[in-house]
């Protein structure tokens, strides 16, 4: 189940919010898990993005079998620097990756090297706004990608993870990365869910 990806989190964690406030929370259908872990993630020290990650995970999250295998969404909430550019996502989300498959599996296969994980992103043409807490229209940066990794907690085999990621500034320099997750093509009902989640976290 979700259960043991959120364990894994939040063991590999240096700071869990156990108790965040309603705000902040991602809605998301009630068959679904969750967790907000403090950013940088102890899985991954390096990273330079800081904040809090809200993540929500498919009820199929650790069945290989299901459809929803690995499939979820999570938002980061930032300090304002460094700034969101397209290097910069690339370089956090590989640290973040990499850090958290290292940390799961924790040795057991030494042959994996994690410096190979590889990710691609393409910007995207959006028209969308998104109105920020203190009422000023943001134009969001949309981008479409994949990632190459091994998915260490249930198969241990190369995975390639498909992403949908926006990211926006509000007039008082928060910066947020809001993104969806899954193995699974962008035409599987599971896009849907993902992006219902999104779509009420981007209206509130």
């Amino acid at each position: 189940m979700f259960r043991k990806f959120a364990f894994c989190l939040l063991m590999s964690s240096m700071a869990v919010v156990a108790d965040e406030p309603a705000a902040m929370k991602l809605a998301a259908p009630k068959d679904w898990g969750g967790e907000t872990i403090s950013l940088p993630p102890g899985f991954a020290p390096d990273m330079k993005l800081k904040g809090f990650e809200h993540i929500r995970f498919a009820p199929g999250m650790m069945k290989a079998e299901s459809d929803t295998f690995f499939s979820y969404a999570f938002v980061f909430e930032l300090e304002p620097l460094p700034q969101l550019t397209e290097a910069v996502i690339k370089e956090e989300f590989l640290k973040y990756y990499r850090g958290l498959c290292k940390a799961v599996l924790n040795g057991k296969s030494p042959e994996l090297d994690p410096s190979k994980f590889t990710m691609e992103l393409q910007r995207v043409k959006s028209d969308a706004t998104i109105t920020s807490d203190e009422k000023t229209d943001v134009k969001p940066v949309l981008y479409t990608g994949t990632l190459e990794w091994v998915e260490p907690f249930a198969t241990k085999k190369a995975q390639t993870l498909n992403l949908e990621i926006q990211t926006w500034t509000t007039s008082n320099d928060r910066n947020f990365i809001f993104a969806c997750v899954s193995p699974q093509a962008r035409d599987a009902a599971i896009w849907n869910q993902l992006h219902e989640i999104r779509d009420g976290y981007l209206e509130k």
